[in-house]
């Protein structure tokens, strides 16, 4: 099912909501592919029965397997070019960089190299930086929306402002009590971009079309904040990132039960120490072979 946003914007919805341009002479230009081959069959075959046209481009937001996951299904079937964000691009291209990034740079284990992790190599031809371009004979505005990868982007066309996983619905919130993110600090900057952008509406990458972000933004705000306050309580008088984190699980109840899950966390745990070292509420000293982290 295609839903139009405009004359030349459409989506088509799903586990990760694909962005759809009209470009000229029938080109079309898809945003992010979804997690797989199957994801990206669909897509392929809903966009050419409902809308016409070839795909002859992919604007990707960012480098996480279930947004790109799909790109070397519809490069293969297609010829499509591909655009990507600086560093983000990296890992469209090695994806194996994505696993080995969580398991804190090593080899990472067989677990960790699924599906939702471990995408499908994917060319690049273009890297996309903040600012205006054109594909396809559509203009386009990239927005830096960093934090929740190295790189990410959204994209801005006609007034719809597909905003990528800046913001997560309250359904996922609720499931998953804590998110990925790779740095925290990026990603309030991100939050206030994003409320800065002036749009008629919204696609976040997974959940509802809105027209406006202000309420999610809140939300997810608001989560940032009180998990940054257990970071600094559990940190009290001296804890690893590992026993802040065990505690930030027990705390929010969150369904932590296989390798991917625990390590999706463990590097979101070390972004907020990050972020909170910055900020003066907390400091890091190695200690009888431990890395210990104080509240201030």
């Amino acid at each position: 099912m295609v839903i139009e946003l405009g004359k030349r914007v459409a989506v088509v919805p799903g586990g990760v909501n694909v962005g759809v341009l009209r470009g000229e002479g029938g080109q079309l230009v898809l945003v992010d592919t979804g997690l797989n081959e199957s994801n990206a069959k669909k897509t392929l075959k809903t966009v050419r029965e409902e809308i016409g046209g070839e795909v002859v481009a992919i604007l990707t937001t960012h480098a996480h397997a279930d947004h790109f996951g799909g790109n070397a299904t519809v490069v293969k079937r297609t010829g499509a070019r591909v655009y990507a964000p600086a560093r983000d691009e990296a890992i469209l291209r090695y994806p194996l960089l994505a696993p080995a990034l969580l398991y804190g740079g090593a080899d990472p284990l067989d677990s960790l190299r699924v599906r939702f992790l471990l995408a499908d190599p994917s060319p690049v031809d273009e890297i996309v930086r903040p600012g205006r371009i054109e594909v396809a004979g559509v203009p386009v505005e990239v927005i830096p929306l960093a934090g929740h990868s190295i790189n990410q982007v959204g994209y801005l066309v006609d007034g719809v402002f597909f905003c990528a996983d800046v913001v997560l619905p309250e359904a996922v919130l609720a499931k998953y009590r804590i998110t990925y993110l790779f740095s925290v600090t990026d990603h309030l900057q991100a939050l206030e971009t994003a409320a800065q952008v002036s749009y008629e509406a919204a696609v976040p990458g997974h959940g509802a079309v809105v027209v406006s972000l202000n309420e999610l933004i809140a939300l997810n705000r608001r989560l940032l904040d009180d998990v940054a306050e257990r970071v600094v309580a559990f940190a009290g008088d001296g804890a690893t990132a590992e026993e802040i984190l065990a505690r930030l699980l027990r705390h929010y109840e969150a369904d932590v039960a296989d390798a991917p899950a625990f390590y999706l966390l463990q590097p979101t745990a070390l972004a907020f120490l990050s972020h909170l070292q910055r900020a003066g509420r907390v400091s890091q000293a190695v200690r009888d072979g431990r890395s210990l982290w104080r509240a201030t």
